[in-house]
């Protein structure tokens, strides 16, 4: 298979599909490739979609539960996507969906937006910290209330959703690959060989549902804290897709600015905001990273030049079932960015 280009720079990678797809996104699958392309992506909240008829490894496991969701040239394309499947009531033919059609969401009052800087393990790129500034700019100039989000022990995520991906150590992936004489690639090795990924027994597993059940619980709290007699809790998250732009081939080895999301089943939209400015964007010289991961996504970033043209996108998150909040959320953030 040959490696897939992104339209502005061939040197970087367009992350799977370009400009129109209905993608599964286990921890962000959909958003990536909308971010790396400069389009619109969503992934929604599990149970929104059916997934009827696709085939994907370890069916069964619904510890992270892939959800599809849309990548578009438009954002009221993915409005009108989401409303003519949930139009069709999917719920009468797939039990396990929930029955909820594609709701109008209006705002009584300015939204109050939580800005995600940094996740307190990787520091995001140049390109995406003048963006989240931009954007963040401009809704304040627009009424909205915009404070910072402090991240809450997004490495521990990590941890989980990572051993919860493999759960039988990757057994059934790698026998597939077995069977088709098929090479594993570089990021999949890595995927598959993170410290916590394990062969589970059957108590093992329950325990680490556990895990994950506490930290969404603890998150769900976090964000609740963040209410206050005048203006209430965050509305949304605003924050990184992916700690840079596009890049290298087989070098997208920090994922939890998208699993983060997966791990709490937060609906998730990803719109493109700017490009790579070469003036703009210049390299942070004197940093020092705090982890590997970190040091590894620094010294990918030698500069403006290398990333050249790529377009800068961004994510709006919201909580669990809150989807077409996202979305009216992200029109009025564009309408404060002078778009349509």
């Amino acid at each position: 298979m040959a490696a897939l280009l992104t339209p502005t720079n061939r040197n970087l990678t367009s992350g799977g599909k370009q400009w129109w797809a209905l993608e599964g996104d286990i921890g962000g699958s959909v958003r990536n490739p909308a971010s790396n392309n400069g389009v619109y992506g969503f992934k929604p909240t599990c149970k929104r979609l059916p997934v009827g008829g696709i085939k994907l490894p370890m069916e069964g496991k619904d510890a992270i539960a892939a959800t599809f969701g849309p990548l578009c040239r438009s954002r009221e394309t993915v409005n009108l996507f989401m409303k003519v499947i949930a139009d069709a009531e999917p719920w009468r033919f797939d039990a396990s969906l929930s029955p909820l059609p594609w709701a109008s969401v209006t705002f009584n009052k300015p939204l109050k937006i939580a800005v995600q800087w940094d996740d307190g393990v990787v520091k995001p790129h140049p390109p995406v910290l003048r963006a989240l500034r931009e954007v963040a700019e401009a809704c304040k100039k627009a009424g909205m209330e915009v404070v910072d989000w402090v991240s809450y022990d997004h490495r521990k995520a990590w941890d989980i959703i990572s051993e919860l991906y493999w759960p039988d150590a990757g057994k059934e992936v790698l026998d597939l690959f077995k069977s088709t004489g098929e090479p594993i690639l570089p990021l999949t090795k890595f995927i598959l060989e993170q410290p916590r990924v394990k062969d589970h027994n059957m108590a093992e597993y329950w325990k680490l549902c556990l895990e994950r059940d506490s930290y969404r619980d603890a998150y769900a709290a976090h964000w609740s804290a963040t209410a206050n007699s005048l203006t209430g809790e965050v509305d949304l998250i605003l924050c990184p897709t992916t700690p840079g732009v596009a890049p290298p081939h087989e070098a997208a080895r920090y994922w939890c600015y998208t699993s983060q999301w997966n791990l709490l089943d937060y609906p998730a939209a990803v719109f493109p905001v700017t490009t790579v400015d070469l003036e703009k964007d210049v390299r942070e010289e004197g940093y020092a990273p705090r982890n590997e991961h970190d040091r590894f996504n620094y010294d990918l970033y030698t500069g403006p030049q290398r990333f050249e043209g790529a377009p800068v996108s961004l994510q709006v998150v919201g909580r669990r079932f809150y989807d077409e909040k996202v979305m009216a959320g992200l029109a009025a953030i564009e309408k404060a960015m002078g778009r349509n």
